[in-house]
C-alpha cells in the first residue's frame, strides 16, 4: 500500500456509534441496508473517521500508533487489510487530486 495514498469515505454510507458499537450502514434509496451492517472496532472506527480524502494512509498510521499505542508494523498490516475490506464494499475510494 502507498502511504501517500489518501482515501475518502463513500458518502452512502452512514457511520453510528450505537451503546458503544460503532457501525457502518449502507444507503441504499435513501434507505439503510439493514441487511448489510459492517461493526468496526474502536481502531477502525478511528481509521474511518480519519479518512477525509486529506490525510494520507502514512498520515493515519502515524496517527493510529500514537493515539494507541502500537507498534507501527502491526498498524501497517492491519491498516491495508482493513482499507481493502473497506473498498471491496465500496465504503471508501481513492481520493481525486491534491487537496
Amino acid at each position: 500500500m502507498d502511504m501517500d495514498t489518501r482515501y475518502v469515505r463513500a458518502e452512502d454510507f452512514v457511520f453510528r456509534t450505537i451503546n458503544h458499537e460503532a457501525i457502518l450502514v449502507p444507503i441504499k434509496d435513501n434507505v439503510g441496508d439493514m441487511g448489510c451492517i459492517y461493526s468496526l472496532n474502536e481502531v477502525g472506527a478511528f481509521v474511518w473517521e480519519q479518512l477525509d480524502g486529506r490525510k494520507t494512509i502514512g498520515d493515519v498510521k502515524n496517527l493510529v500508533v500514537e493515539a494507541f499505542d502500537r507498534v507501527p508494523v502491526s498498524v501497517d498490516r492491519d491498516l491495508q487489510e482493513l482499507v481493502e475490506q473497506l473498498s471491496s464494499i465500496d465504503a471508501v475510494r481513492e481520493a481525486d487530486g491534491v487537496p
